[in-house]
């Protein structure tokens, strides 16, 4: 039987359908409970931002209140006196 290494964390950023916004904190408890590691919660836009292990997407998804979850991306903008690439 071959054993498997722990789960990839990954940064997830949740979107919080209309519907839920006013009642964010109850979706945040939900997150929670479903594994994720609330680094953020911008309220007025519905957007709550945090950690957990890749196998969690699946019931980050079904969480009452969620819209969306999306793996978060890093955009880099270069300095406006840096050489044109």
């Amino acid at each position: 039987m071959e054993e498997t290494g722990p789960e990839r964390v990954v940064e997830w950023v949740v979107s919080v359908d209309d519907a839920h916004v006013a009642r964010v904190e109850d979706v945040v408890a939900a997150l929670e409970d479903a594994g994720l590691k609330v680094e953020r919660v911008l309220v007025t836009l519905g957007i709550v931002c945090g950690r957990a292990d890749e196998a969690c997407r699946d019931a980050l998804q079904h969480v009452m209140g969620v819209a969306s979850v999306a793996p978060a991306q890093t955009i880099r903008v270069d300095p406006p006196d840096a050489p044109i690439q």
